[in-house]
């Protein structure tokens, strides 16, 4: 998903990010530099590690490096979009067959086959300059390039209290709510 946020900034060079490559660990924990300064990866889960986010800005290297390891598909989109990483997976509604894809509960089954099959690692370097939100907006570019979504955060209304309307013969909503929730849908399936 890009949005209008992204005009404001300053384009950088920057190398296109990599499709995830299962034999290549992310660059930050080899501790390994690489050749190009500014970049962005995909790769695959790191085995005995649980999933953590890091940000590390050097400004005598002019660095800034965001390392997401481990993490499901909506995880990254919480991290992009800025939202807390204990965000209830409740609100988070999924217009595709395959939820378990986009995160894990307890109908997927083996969870180490699960990991294998549906975690990412994801590091990007920038300019140690960057501020969040375009580095957010970069993060989410990457996003939409490597899953092909459409991730939407909106607000809802939810009803807070309701009592039993005895003329009425039916219950009667006393106040509301709003509440944040994620929808994800793959960008070629059409929902009503």
């Amino acid at each position: 998903m890009k949005t209008l946020r992204q005009d404001r900034f300053k384009t950088r060079v920057m190398k296109e990010f990599q499709t995830h490559n299962r034999e290549q660990p992310l660059k930050s924990i080899l501790k390994v530099k690489p050749p190009e300064q500014y970049y962005a990866q995909f790769t695959s889960p790191l085995s005995g590690l649980d999933s953590y986010s890091a940000v590390v800005r050097d400004e005598k290297a002019d660095i800034l490096r965001i390392s997401l390891v481990n993490m499901a598909i909506y995880e990254f989109y919480l991290f992009a979009f800025g939202l807390s990483a204990n965000f209830p997976v409740s609100r988070i509604f999924i217009y595709d067959d395959n939820r378990c894809q986009y995160l894990h509960t307890q109908d997927c089954g083996d969870s180490a086959l699960w990991r294998e099959k549906y975690l990412y690692c994801y590091e990007i370097t920038l300019p140690a300059a960057t501020e969040r939100e375009e580095y957010q907006q970069r993060i989410l570019n990457d996003l939409d390039s490597m899953f092909q979504l459409e991730v939407k955060i909106e607000k809802e209304h939810v009803v807070s209290d309701i009592y039993y309307n005895e003329k009425l013969g039916c219950p009667v909503a006393t106040s509301w709510h709003e509440q944040t929730v994620m929808t994800i849908k793959p960008k070629n399936v059409l929902c009503s």
